[in-house]
């Protein structure tokens, strides 16, 4: 069995059915949905948003999020203040 091939992309559009557009660093876009245990444990997805992708060995437009990048800046930028930081 072939290991599926990992890339690192940003989230530039989230789709109907929890699928998201994907651009990667290679400049293609590709359509991912989360991996299962995504679903079971509930991460939101938001346009911006490093992600590690797994592409498809059968169709290198299809994709597999596998994982969220640097879940410490999901707050920034989106009306939560950083801790320590005084507005």
């Amino acid at each position: 069995m072939d290991e599926d091939k990992t890339v690192l992309g940003t989230v530039i559009e989230l789709l109907p059915s929890l699928k998201a557009r994907v651009e990667l660093e290679n400049r293609r876009r590709v359509i991912a949905h989360p991996a299962a245990a995504s679903r079971v444990n509930f991460v939101r997805l938001r346009p911006g948003d490093q992600v590690a992708v797994a592409l498809s060995p059968r169709d290198e437009t299809r994709g597999r999020i596998v994982r969220l990048l640097d879940p410490q800046a999901r707050g920034r930028g989106r009306g939560i203040p950083e801790e320590g930081k005084q507005s």
